[in-house]
């Protein structure tokens, strides 16, 4: 502060103070280095070895700086230090030298000038009282050690240390560690109080320099501590302030601000006094923006956000701002006026003045640091709560400056205030908002009965506790939806550009999903077409929709739509990120790695704990839906049940614990929902409902009774027609009273389910009206079913008529073991004799010994053998099944006949075939073999 108000003196006393003061600094560098050489050569022949080296390495440039003593004229001032003082110097350079090595990361050299730093410690030992220690000293070991744990939280800066730098590292943390015992409790108070550095090194010089002797370079000092003083305590007549002066300081400030060696924290106290002593109402309007802006300058970074106190100061400012353009309407807020314009007078009352400022950058910058503070404030502490009380007066200030901007007329600046407010409103339920409005109620009691403080220019330590008083004349509606549908409707969609239009679009769709209304919000997004558009939006947009979308699917499993709410939920939860792409949590793989600004990034877009969907929620409600539809169409399907797939995470889960050998109680949500799966599968609805019951994500349902028993109606109904999908070719007739006993469902509820399958063709069968049954109706093999079990039959006949030819040829059969016997007049097996009309055609020998010739027929009962003869000859045999009535040719065995419905075996095979060797037997195109849908005898054409 005394840098500015030193300023207002005239132009030729600056000029003086400057030259005098370039002079004094110029002698007394150069008798510091005079002095320093000098001590160094005294100190270096007493001293250890290790300091006369690094003290001789300090002589030589000094001496060659200052030049030799015999060319210092007497006249010169010398200024002469105690011993006391250099050893505190030389601690002092060592810790700056382990600063400045810090930055660049070098370890080597920090473990050399540690091993420096404590030596020196020692020698300056014997002047300190008692068992304390410099504060420069307490410092730099406390900000070693928080580099070390940074730099051990830094993987990627580990791994770019080279060998030498990384052993050096490890050297210093063990050393760091153990010597830091020592010093605990001091380095503790280091930490507490950190600022008491200045004072007490302020204090020391002042003692060090009385001891010195040196009465002209004391009362300097003295003068310069003297004129601080003066202008922390600015005892200057505020009535002596011009509206002049007051201009100058701020432009002045506006220069200042922004450069390196400009103190931020010292801006913010010259203006905070600025505002007291601001001649009318644009200045203290200017001055209030000026000071709002060096506030958000506090900021310590990107990843920081600002403190609560700077926050409320900054809300309690732009409150001020607001009611200064209420009952100023002459005074004109333009972001492109000059804020440097030279003013020397005060404008005339009623005058329109155009004065710099933005009141929409500070509402959104004001947003912006209170969601980041509860992205790091922890959920589970007093401090998020208390956070939270913040709102009601956020949404006070940005519903003022939505009044104002839309009675000046600014369109665009009124959509972006209102995108923020809809920002804070949609996420909430209705008791959510009822809760607020009473809390904004009682906040507004309270500061009623709170006097106002007459000292406002008071200053105050950044981030000390300030209370914002809630406005009297602020009203928060009644009727949320109100309130959402004028902000949407009434401004966002007539003023404001294409994202704004669809983020207030998703957030609206968002909230109708939250108070149940399904289908408004699926009209919503439907004819908003934001599903074709959503990939070519920015990250945060992406991530407002795929909340939106887990509302909504949500939404409709609470309603009982049981598919919508499967299509919202499935590309969601099918990704396997589910907290990534809802923003409530990093996962950290191990095939890939993000880098620090990746992770930085994603760090800032994650949502606060109390805008969060439950995960656990979400996982329940749509692997319960997939289970409603898949495990009826794998009954449906149960020869390929992934042909028909609809939920692919579903057949994931499924699959992992059909793998499993043991299956133990279920714990989580999958062990729960594959247990009831498979109780829905064998159609016992009761264990799988009171799987499904258990889990404890209900609990966070509004209407949990609601949404049970309407689970409960749909398992009962998926049970029936997976039952009936299962069991229904083991019936011929089936009952309606019993099914509805066995699953407890009404008549009509029966009849719907059966009637629909019926129509749909996936329910073979018929109602019989005066007896209250289905008939069930035989299932005849397709076309494609034949064909396939015909083709599967040729190719096993080929792979026995090879292994025959291979053991002809290779003699591995002889007669003695042939089924058949020896000659054409020896008995058979089974009996029988040659017939034309009849028999299978079985293994012979007889006739010729070099050609193999039989008749071709399936794996089944044997007829008698036939030799060899020209001409065509009927027989055949059954395929595998049970026993039926029925039979073949005669003279054949054939009481077995395969075929019929599905799970009967498959059907059997006779043929009107011409002889021909074991390779060829599969050429014959005239006679083929035929097959019945039951495995009867049927005529040899191809089907």
């Amino acid at each position: 502060m005394s840098k500015f108000w030193g300023r207002d003196s005239s132009d030729e006393e600056e000029e003086e103070n400057t030259e005098e003061e370039s002079s004094n600094e110029e002698e007394s560098s150069e008798d510091d280095d005079d002095s320093s050489s000098a001590d160094d050569s005294s100190s270096g022949s007493s001293g250890s070895d290790s300091d006369s080296d690094s003290d001789s390495d300090d002589e030589g440039p000094n001496k060659f700086l200052a030049g030799s003593s015999d060319s210092d004229s007497d006249d010169d001032r010398r200024v002469v230090k105690s011993e006391k003082d250099k050893r505190m110097g030389d601690l002092a350079q060592t810790a700056e030298d382990i600063r400045n090595k810090i930055k660049i990361n070098d370890w080597s050299t920090i473990q050399e000038l540690f091993d420096i730093l404590n030596q020196r410690l020692e020698k300056t030992r014997k002047f300190l009282v008692g068992p304390t220690v410099p504060r420069v000293y307490l410092k730099c070991l406390i900000e070693l050690e928080d580099y070390l744990n940074e730099t051990l939280g830094n993987k990627d800066l580990k791994k770019k240390m080279s060998q030498t730098n990384a052993k050096a590292f490890n050297t210093m943390r063990q050393r760091l560690k153990k010597h830091n015992i020592n010093f605990a409790d001091q380095m503790a108070k280091v930490r507490e109080n950190p600022d008491e550095d200045d004072e007490e090194e302020d204090v020391e010089s002042a003692s060090s320099e009385s001891e010195s002797g040196d009465e002209w370079e004391q009362e300097d000092r003295k003068h310069h501590q003297q004129q601080k003083v003066k202008d922390k305590l600015l005892t200057m007549d505020p009535k002596e302030i011009t509206y002049e002066m007051v201009a100058r300081k701020l432009r002045e400030i506006v220069v200042a601000r922004g450069r390196r060696s400009t103190d931020k924290q010292e801006q913010v106290e010259m203006l905070t006094y600025l505002v007291t002593v601001a001649r009318g109402s644009a200045q203290r309007f200017e001055v209030l923006a000026q000071l709002t802006s060096s506030l958000f300058d506090l900021n310590p970074g990107m990843m920081g956000h600002l403190q609560t106190g700077l926050w409320k100061k900054c809300v309690i400012n732009l409150f001020e701002m607001l009611r200064i353009l209420q009952d100023n309407p002459n005074i004109k807020v333009d972001e492109g006026a000059d804020a440097l314009e030279e003013r020397t007078e005060q404008p005339p009352d009623g005058a329109e003045v155009r004065v710099w400022g933005n009141v929409v950058a500070f509402v959104e910058r004001l947003d912006d640091e209170l969601f980041k503070s509860l992205q790091v404030i922890d959920p589970h502490t007093h401090e998020y709560m208390a956070r939270l009380r913040d709102e009601p007066v956020y949404l006070a200030l940005s519903t003022k400056v939505l009044e104002y901007l839309q009675r000046v007329g600014d369109t665009t600046g009124s959509a972006k205030v209102a995108l923020r407010l809809v920002e804070h409103l949609y996420y909430k339920t209705a008791a959510v908002y009822d809760a607020m409005r009473k809390l904004a109620l009682a906040q507004q009691h309270n500061a009623a009965s709170i006097p106002v403080p007459a000292d406002e220019g008071e200053e105050e330590e950044p981030g000390a506790k300030v209370e914002v008083l809630m406005p009297s004349d602020y009203v928060m509606a009644e009727d949320c939806h109100e309130v959402m549908h004028g902000l949407v409707g009434g401004v966002i969609f007539k003023y404001g550009d294409e994202r704004t239009k669809a983020r207030a679009m998703m957030c609206y769709i968002y909230h109708k999903a939250i108070h149940d209304d399904f289908y408004g919000a699926r009209d919503l997004l439907l004819m908003s077409h934001l599903q074709d558009s959503i990939q070519h939006m920015d990250v945060s947009t992406m991530i407002l929709y795929n909340r939106a979308m887990a509302q909504l699917g949500l939404a409709g499993f609470r309603a009982g739509l049981i598919q919508e709410a499967h299509a919202c939920l499935n590309e969601l939860y099918g990704t396997g990120h589910m907290k990534e792409l809802l923003a409530q949590g990093i996962s950290m793989s191990k095939y890939h790695e993000k880098t620090p600004e990746q992770e930085l990034a994603e760090k800032r877009r994650q949502m606060p704990f109390h805008m969060h969907i439950t995960l656990e929620l979400l996982e329940s409600a749509y692997l319960a839906c997939a289970m409603l539809l898949e495990v009826p169409n794998m009954a449906a399907n149960p020869l390929n049940a992934k042909k028909k797939m609809i939920s692919k995470p579903f057949h994931r889960v499924w699959d992992t614990y059909a793998r499993q050998a043991f299956t133990g109680p279920p714990e989580n949500v999958r062990d729960h929902i594959m247990a009831a799966s498979r109780a829905l599968a064998q159609g016992d609805w009761s264990k799988s409902f009171n799987y499904l019951k258990s889990l404890n994500a209900w609990n966070l349902l509004p209407k949990k009774d609601q949404v049970l028993a309407m689970l409960k109606v749909k398992v009962q109904e998926e049970a029936v027609r997976t039952y009936l999908l299962t069991y229904s070719s083991q019936y011929a007739s089936l009952s309606l009273d019993q099914l509805a006993s066995m699953f407890e469902l009404p008549d009509k509820q029966i009849y719907s389910i059966a009637s629909k399958m019926m129509i749909a063709e996936e329910l073979l069968g018929a109602w019989d009206q005066p007896t209250r049954t289905i008939v069930m109706h035989a299932s005849e093999s397709s076309r494609v079913q034949r064909m396939a079990l015909q083709l599967a039959d040729k190719a096993l006949a080929i792979v026995e008529l090879n292994g025959l030819a291979f053991s002809y040829r290779s003699g591995g059969l002889r007669d003695a073991d042939d089924e058949g016997g020896a000659g054409p007049g020896a008995s058979r097996r089974r009996g029988g004799q040659w017939d034309e009309e009849g028999g299978a055609g079985g293994r012979s020998r007889g006739g010729a010994k070099l050609t193999l010739v039989r008749n071709l027929g399936g794996r089944g009962d044997r007829g008698d053998r036939s030799s060899i003869r020209p001409g065509p000859r009927s027989g055949g045999m059954g395929g595998r099944g049970y026993r039926r009535e029925g039979g073949m040719g005669s003279g054949s065995y054939g009481d077995r006949v395969g075929g019929g419905p599905r799970g009967y075996g498959r059907p059997g095979m006779g043929g009107n075939m011409s002889s021909m060797s074991a390779l060829g037997s599969l050429r014959a195109a005239g006679g083929g073999i035929g097959m019945g849908p039951r495995g009867d005898l049927r005529d040899s054409q191809r089907p």
